[in-house]
């Protein structure tokens, strides 16, 4: 991460200190090709007008004008706070940055991680890429960040054993935090007059036997992974507008051009799109390495999945992004099966399959890891031969304690190690 008090380059490219008043600016007067060094800043014509305004006060300087002499040529006042540099325009601001810091890498762009009030950025940037080419980009940017306080501090119960564990687990875990974007957590804007900002809110329901651990280990890898903090905010009391009838538990980051990046660039969403209705397009996913799939594709069940022990299957909800799982889920060995459930799409695949990718979190290690553990451990019988009469009669005995065919199908597996369909189940018990 660059700061003001980091070695600049000046416009030589040779290292040093911002020059003020910066009549080198006149040599390369175009703001444009100043502002191609930034990562989406927004002007208009009044910007450029209030830029241009300045270079006229530059070159009035350079003739050998005063502050008042100035002033009386173009009819303005403080030109003295413009030429000492307590007062600047936007572009004003974004130029002196970029003498401080000096060029991006080639092919890269400076993006502000804090913007300060009317959106001016502060002085801690980084390096993205102007365009996002896979994962080594994304392990480029992280490494100019460090993981925050909050992340070292909850590590320990989520089985990291030491700060080096967690930081070499980074990118990863910035892959699980983007799955659970694309699952349960909303994008408010916070601001779009500068740089486009935003904060990640996650709410889930209290309902859910997950939602705890699966919110406090989304928290820490966004800690973890871009030092920024996302912390528990007052539960939401049950509303008749919400998915659930529940209370439900909240997380909120602090908000920064960054997640403006996530949700543009590595998600590739428009301002007016949603990860509710909008698919994806993260094409360069397909070429990530196997565990950054994996972790990605644990956010997606951690917020959208579940296990059917009738089907013996491991679910999640897809759409509107069911091309792309099934893309990532193909490129790891597993053929899913995509089924239409209206309003929504689902996929399904052999919990065997789901177990040895470890589509649930091992870390988070939820009600749903048990479950999936269960059943693709469990044995199946062959098809179309009859099952034992032992295993009728236990099947039998667990309908006495429950009425729901995957609930009878669950508890036949993990006290019996055996598993059947519920339409097995439903044949022996009606």
């Amino acid at each position: 991460m660059k700061t003001h008090e980091d070695t600049a380059e000046n416009e030589d490219g040779k290292g040093g200190t911002a020059q003020w008043p910066p009549h080198h600016w006149l040599d390369k007067p175009d703001i444009r090709s100043i502002a191609e060094n930034f990562w989406k800043p927004n002007y208009d014509k009044n910007d450029l007008a209030m830029y241009n305004r300045f270079l006229e006060i530059l070159r009035l300087s350079k003739d050998g004008l005063n502050g008042e002499e100035i002033g009386r040529a173009l009819h303005m006042n403080n030109v003295r706070a413009y030429l000492t540099g307590r007062k600047k325009s936007f572009l004003t601001h974004l130029r002196t940055e970029l003498d401080k810091l000096g060029l991006p890498a080639p092919n890269s762009q400076f993006l502000p991680l804090h913007l300060k009030p009317r959106g001016t950025p502060a002085p801690d940037w980084i390096e993205i890429p102007k365009e996002l080419r896979g994962t080594e980009d994304i392990a480029t940017t992280l490494s100019q960040l460090q993981p925050n306080k909050g992340a070292f501090e909850a590590m320990s119960e989520f089985g990291y054993h030491s700060q080096e564990e967690l930081i070499t687990d980074r990118t990863n875990m910035f892959a699980f935090f983007l799955g659970s974007t694309i699952g349960d957590c909303s994008k408010p804007v916070k601001g779009q007059s500068r740089f486009p900002s935003m904060a990640i809110a996650l709410t889930l329901s209290e309902a859910k036997p997950n939602s705890l651990r699966f919110g406090q280990y989304t928290a820490l890898c966004a800690q973890a992974s871009t030092g920024l903090m996302m912390h528990r905010i007052r539960d939401a009391e049950t509303s008749p507008y919400r998915f659930t009838k529940s209370s439900c538990l909240r997380w909120l980051t602090e908000a920064s051009p960054l997640w403006g990046w996530v949700f543009h660039d590595c998600l590739g969403l428009l301002d007016a799109e949603t990860t509710t209705r909008d698919p994806v397009r993260m094409n360069w996913l397909l070429a990530a390495p196997t565990r950054f799939k994996v972790h990605l594709l644990q956010g997606v069940s951690e917020s959208d999945g579940w296990v059917d022990p009738g089907m013996d299957r491991h679910c999640f909800v897809s759409s509107p992004n069911s091309q792309l799982f099934a893309a990532v889920l193909a490129s790891l060995g597993v053929v899913p099966r995509i089924d239409q459930q209206p309003p929504v799409e689902i996929i399904r695949i052999p919990t065997e399959d789901a177990a040895r990718l470890e589509l649930f979190s091992p870390r988070i290690h939820s009600e749903y890891f048990e479950r999936l553990q269960v059943m693709s451990k469990a044995t199946s019988f062959p098809p179309r031969k009859a099952i034992p009469s032992e295993v009728v009669k236990r099947i039998q005995d667990l309908a006495k304690e429950y009425t729901v065919l995957s609930d009878i199908c669950f508890e036949l597996a993990k006290r019996h190690g055996v598993k059947v369909s519920s339409a097995t189940v439903k044949k022996y018990t009606t």
